[in-house]
């Protein structure tokens, strides 16, 4: 498995969690659709603009990473990343919660819904709201961050939330198309602290060289992380 099988693979199962937190906001697409065509496009278009908003994050933040990867420090960053989504997940199986953090997401979600609400109300608006998607906080994107921060360069980082959006596409443009799908649908409580907890140790592992055949190649200086 490389790392935007990875990528792919992280975001196809985290869509589990994004269809429960998101699916209200991809079923209000489109407004004022005249034909089944239009209304689909909406709802790709949106998928785009979200998908390259991550992309976007992770070109970012795989330039971060790339400064560690030529410091030689790619190792050391692999294992800090990973211990702090390990935390993460610690701390939801525990019960409890970072208050103002969860604060802190609450007062952004709603600045950027107001927006997204007023693109929603133009002619193939789908494309800016799904644009302003990509910055709603969600644990399932910090976790993918994460991962894009030790992809080793800059378009590694983008392709691998690239990926991580296109795995989260297919259940939301299904959520979308069929609303009663949705009605159904209940997110396991643990989904979330287990899959950050997954990748936590994966990049622990990764960190410590510890060459496990498809789980953990190692991390060498100036060297992209693989997984193969």
């Amino acid at each position: 498995m490389n790392y935007t099988s990875l990528a792919f693979f992280m975001g196809l199962f985290g869509s589990l969690h994004c269809v429960a937190m998101c699916g209200p906001l991809v079923m209000a697409l489109p407004v004022g659709g005249s034909s089944w065509w239009y209304n689909l496009m909406q709802r790709f278009l949106y998928q785009f603009g979200r998908i390259c908003t991550y992309s976007v994050f992770g070109l970012l933040f795989g330039f971060i990473g790339n400064g560690f990867n030529i410091l030689g420090l790619q190792q050391v960053l692999s294992l800090v990343t990973g211990a702090i989504l390990i935390t993460l997940a610690l701390v939801h199986f525990s019960g409890n919660k970072i208050i103002r953090f969860s604060n802190f997401q609450v007062k952004m979600v709603a600045p950027i819904a107001s927006l997204m609400g007023r693109w929603l109300s133009k002619p193939y608006g789908g494309l800016f709201a799904g644009t302003l998607h990509g910055l709603l906080p969600c644990g399932m994107v910090y976790m993918a961050i994460a991962a894009s921060l030790n992809a080793g360069s800059p378009i590694e980082g983008s392709k691998f939330m690239f990926f991580f959006g296109l795995g989260t596409t297919p259940l939301l443009v299904l959520a979308s198309v069929i609303p009663l799908f949705l009605r159904k649908f209940k997110v396991p409580a643990l989904l979330i602290p287990a899959l950050f907890l997954v990748a936590g140790a994966f990049l622990v592992t990764r960190g410590m060289n510890m060459n496990i055949p498809y789980i953990s190649s190692p991390v060498l200086p100036d060297q992209t992380v693989n997984c193969d």
